[in-house]
C-alpha cells in the first residue's frame, strides 16, 4: 500500500496496461565520454541490484531492434527477456570503448517501478558544450515507503560517490514509458498540483544540460565546475540556512544538499509551500537549464519555484 504521504498518479492504456506511474528517479550527469565512465556505470548498476534485488530488472531494450514504435506494446525499440546470456551482452556493452545506450526495464509491455538507462557518450560528443553522458534509475514509491528515507539517501549517495558527476538528484517523478499524447496530457494536468514531482526527459536532457542544472529537487549533488561555481560548501552553507536543509560532502569535490527527511509532493491544493525548494531554486537560478525550444507552459514550469 502506498500511504497517504503520496499521491497514486497511474494511467493506464484501453487495452488495461500500466503506461504512467509515481515514483522516484536519481539521474546522474557527467561532462565525461563513456570510455572514462564503463567502470563506474557497471559499479553502480551492481549497487541498483544489490539494494532492489535483481529479479526487478527483467528486460532488455534493444534500441537497434528495427520496430516502429507503432509497431511495439510500450517502447521505442524491440525488447527482450533478461537471462544469462543478455546479462552477458549488458556487461559487453558496457565494456565497450566508444559508446553505450543501454535500458533496463522490470516488464515487458507496462511500466515498472524500476528501471535502469544510461546514455553514455563518445568523446567527440562532448566537443559539442550541451552533450553530457547521464544515468537514471528508478523506484517504486512502495520501496521509499517500505526502505524509509534514509535507505534510499544512502543509495543515492552511493551512487553519487561512483560518478564524477557535474549534477545530479533524487526526486519524487512521474515515471511513463512513452510521451505519447494521453501521457503527456496527464501530466499537464497533474503536474502544476505537485510541483516535486519531475518531469524527466533523459535523453534530450543529455544533449543539452552541459554543467548547468535541471532544477530544486529532494536530493541534489552537485560536483565540479558547478560547486565552485555555486561557492563550494561555505557558500552553499551560508545563503541555505534553513533547518530543514542539510549540506554534507558526499566524496572528493562533491556536495549533497538535502531539502528534508521525505521527498516532498508539494500538493497546492493543501497549501504545501515547499520553502526550501524555493530557498535552493533561487541560488541555482543563474545556472539552471531550460530545454531547448520549450513552450512557455514548459519554462513555466521549469521556473515553478521562482516564479
Amino acid at each position: 500500500m502506498v500511504s497517504e504521504r503520496y499521491p497514486k498518479l497511474r494511467q493506464t492504456s484501453p487495452d488495461g496496461r500500466l503506461i504512467l506511474r509515481e515514483g522516484l528517479i536519481l539521474c546522474f550527469f557527467m561532462r565525461r565520454p563513456h570510455e572514462e565512465l564503463s567502470a563506474a556505470v557497471t559499479r553502480a548498476l551492481d549497487l541498483y541490484l544489490d539494494a532492489v534485488g535483481h529479479e526487478k530488472l527483467g528486460w532488455y531494450v534493444d534500441m537497434g531492434g528495427g520496430l516502429d514504435p507503432g509497431e511495439y506494446k510500450g517502447w521505442a525499440g524491440d525488447i527482450r527477456p533478461l537471462d544469462g546470456g543478455r546479462w552477458a551482452k549488458v556487461r559487453d556493452e558496457l565494456s565497450s570503448r566508444e559508446s553505450c545506450i543501454l535500458r533496463l526495464a522490470e516488464h515487458e509491455n507496462q511500466v515498472g517501478g524500476f528501471h535502469f538507462e544510461y546514455h553514455g557518450r563518445p568523446r567527440e560528443d562532448l566537443d559539442l558544450p550541451g552533450f553530457v553522458s547521464a544515468v537514471s534509475l528508478w523506484l517504486p514509491t512502495e520501496y521509499l515507503e517500505q526502505q524509509g528515507p534514509d535507505r534510499v539517501k544512502a543509495l543515492a549517495v552511493a551512487l553519487a560517490q561512483e560518478f564524477p558527476l557535474t549534477s545530479g538528484y533524487a526526486s519524487l517523478a512521474f515515471n511513463s514509458l512513452l510521451e505519447s499524447k494521453p501521457v503527456m496530457q496527464f501530466i499537464r494536468e497533474q503536474c502544476w498540483r505537485y510541483p516535486g514531482l519531475d518531469v524527466h526527459h533523459l535523453d534530450t536532457t543529455a544533449m543539452d544540460l552541459g554543467e548547468r542544472v535541471r532544477g530544486a529537487y529532494w536530493l541534489n549533488f552537485y560536483g565540479q565546475p558547478l560547486l565552485n561555481q555555486l561557492g563550494g560548501v561555505a557558500g552553499l552553507r551560508a545563503r541555505l540556512t534553513l533547518p530543514e536543509v542539510s549540506i554534507e560532502e558526499a566524496g572528493a569535490q562533491k556536495v549533497l544538499v538535502s531539502l528534508g527527511k521525505w521527498p516532498e509532493a508539494g500538493d497546492v491544493e493543501q497549501k504545501r509551500e515547499m520553502k526550501p525548494y524555493r530557498v535552493l531554486a533561487r541560488v541555482l537560478e543563474p545556472y539552471l537549464y531550460e530545454e531547448p525550444d520549450s513552450q512557455e507552459t514548459a519554462r513555466r514550469w521549469q521556473r515553478r519555484f521562482l516564479d
